[in-house]
Parts: C-alpha cells; sequence; structure tokens
C-alpha cells in the first residue's frame, strides 16, 4: 500500500512583509502553520509521498529570506526520507528560484514534461508531470503529453499532475465555471492512460471526471486567499494506493480563520453611530475573523478610516474595507 499526500496553492510569502510599515497582525503565518501542519501529518502517518499541485509561493519574485523559509522546511523533511513532487506553478512563473536546498535526493520538481519514476511497498508509481504552461495550454497540452507518454512504464501506476484550469472546473461564490478558451484543458484531452490526474490553480476543493472516467482532483488552497472563498473549506488530499491498484481519496480539512462579510446599512451615519454599530456587530464575532467592511451608502464611506478601525477591531483581527459599489439592492 502507499499513502501519497497531496496539496497546492499554498502561497507562502502572502502579507508577510519582512520589515512592516505597521504592527499588526499578518495572515501571512496563517499559511505557514497550515504548511507545516501537512508536513507534520505526512510524518505522523508516514506517506511514501508528498505531491504539491503548485503555486508554492505567492508570487515570482520572493524576497530571499521567504524563499529560505520555505525550501529549509522542504529540506528539513525531505530528511525524513519521505520523498516530494513540486510542480511549479504560474505564481512562480513556471520555475521555481534556485536555492541549494533544493538539492536533496528526495526533492523533485518539473522542469519540463517528464516522469519521476518510484517503487515502493512492491507497486510502481510513476509521477508525470509538466510545469504550469501560461498560454494557450489547450494547443500545447496533446503535444506535452505525447512528450511524456514515451517515458511511462507499462505496468506502473500512473499520476499525471499539473498545475491548469480544466474544463468544468468551478470558482468563486457564483460558481463561474470554464469552459472554453486557449487557457482550458479540454476534459476530453486528458489521456486514457493515468489512474489519477492532480492538478492545482483552482483555489476551491473539487473532483472533475474524465471521459475515461479518471478522476481529476485539486485539494484547493490551504487558506482563504480571498473573499470570493470565504465559505470554502480548505485543505488536502490523503490518497491510498493499494497492491491490487485500487484507489481511494480523503479530503482531510485544516482550519481556516473564517472571513465575514459587514454591511453597514444605514442611510445616514455620524460618527458615533458608525463606531457603535461596528462596535456591536465585530464583537459578536470569532476573534481570529478576517473582516471585509462593506457601506450600502456612498454618502457614507469618507466616514470609515483606518484611523477609526484601529481603535475599534480588536487586534486578533484582520480587516478590509470594500471599494463602494452600489448594494442598495442587496440588502
Amino acid at each position: 500500500m502507499l499513502k501519497i499526500i497531496f496539496l497546492a496553492d499554498t502561497h507562502l510569502g502572502f502579507d508577510f512583509p519582512l520589515k512592516p510599515k505597521k504592527e499588526k497582525r499578518r495572515r501571512g503565518i496563517d499559511f505557514f502553520n497550515n504548511f507545516d501542519k501537512i508536513l507534520e501529518y505526512a510524518k505522523k502517518i508516514n506517506a511514501n509521498l508528498v505531491i504539491h499541485g503548485g503555486d508554492l509561493f505567492f508570487r515570482t519574485l520572493v524576497p530571499p529570506p521567504i524563499v529560505d523559509m520555505v525550501y529549509e522546511r522542504i529540506h528539513n523533511f525531505a530528511e525524513t526520507g519521505i520523498p516530494i513532487v513540486i510542480v511549479p506553478g504560474n505564481h512562480e512563473s513556471s520555475r521555481l528560484p534556485t536555492s541549494i536546498f533544493m538539492q536533496h535526493p528526495n526533492i523533485h520538481y518539473f522542469t519540463k514534461p517528464q516522469v519521476f519514476t518510484f517503487h515502493k511497498n512492491g507497486i510502481d508509481l510513476d509521477v508525470a508531470g509538466f510545469p504550469c504552461v501560461r498560454k494557450e495550454v489547450k494547443i500545447k497540452f496533446p503535444e506535452i503529453t505525447a512528450q511524456i507518454q514515451p517515458l511511462l512504464r507499462e505496468n506502473a501506476i500512473k499520476l499525471l499532475c499539473m498545475h491548469q484550469s480544466v474544463e468544468g472546473a468551478k470558482v468563486g461564490p457564483s460558481d463561474y465555471t470554464f469552459r472554453y478558451g486557449k487557457d482550458v484543458i479540454p476534459i476530453n484531452q486528458l489521456p486514457p492512460d493515468y489512474q489519477l490526474f492532480l492538478s492545482g490553480h483552482i483555489h476551491r476543493q473539487q473532483i472533475l471526471w474524465s471521459e475515461h472516467q479518471t478522476p481529476v482532483i485539486y485539494p484547493g488552497s490551504i487558506e482563504r486567499t480571498a473573499f470570493a472563498e470565504k465559505n470554502e473549506e480548505k485543505g488536502f488530499y490523503e490518497i491510498t494506493i493499494e497492491k491490487n491498484n485500487q484507489i481511494s481519496y480523503l479530503f482531510k480539512k485544516l482550519k481556516s480563520r473564517p472571513m465575514v462579510d459587514i454591511m453597514l446599512d444605514k442611510e445616514n451615519y455620524s460618527i458615533t453611530d458608525l463606531e457603535d454599530a461596528i462596535k456591536q456587530q465585530v464583537k459578536t464575532l470569532h476573534p481570529d475573523s478576517i473582516l471585509r467592511f462593506k457601506m450600502k451608502y456612498a454618502s457614507n464611506l469618507s466616514l470609515l478610516n483606518i484611523k477609526m478601525l484601529d481603535k475599534i477591531v480588536p487586534s486578533s483581527m484582520n480587516y478590509q474595507i470594500a471599494g463602494f459599489k452600489d448594494f442598495t439592492n442587496l440588502v
């Protein structure tokens, strides 16, 4: 039996300034904490492999100290003897930053269409993949899979790892669905050679099915990166492969801080009224909440400012002010 941990879209370095201009709680540590929890879980269950589906970092140009913080964790994890495979995502511009930390026999990352082969517990495993294709993947995908095909072993369990949008994937509170376009892989292009397709890029956890009834697993991001994800569960997958080639997978939830919209809907506020309204709503919320303030009427927007909110909102919370739009029909 093999146990594989699959995660993606960690966005490490997000809201993690090295020299903050203002002392306040930052969200960056939330992402590191959940990343650490996943690696600890992999060690606890003695996983045979960890796969990261891309967007390890939050952007392309990452400050070297943050790169070191991330890579030191990965290197120390690799020292336990558990291999890790990483797909470079679009946030890495399809190429991971170089570092001596990554020169370890248990650390593997895709630099081109290629296959990493493993033999563990009597099971041959081919982990195929390629760095994120940032433009026209619909056109390029058949050629990529054709390059990989000769590298696959006939009797191995075959996984294809990527960081792409596949037709049918859903995102956002309105369930936007990826259908057609140059940057979407048509579901009928997924080849029949694989037992699992593992992909990052889509932040909502979900499973699609290819025409050959092969699962396309998106674990989603490990933390809520935007208010569009405020109602989404976050986590990772534990995948089990039996010797008879039976495959099962289980979504493991991670704790995420609650995101709450606060609508201020009175037509005319005094400063005192506004402060009281905010205090009344904030005091009912979890102390770790992430808040977004929305003003229903534009005439009141100038009253809502950082100085006021810093005085009212507990330091354990994060907050932002939504740009005004007409909310009069929404409340």
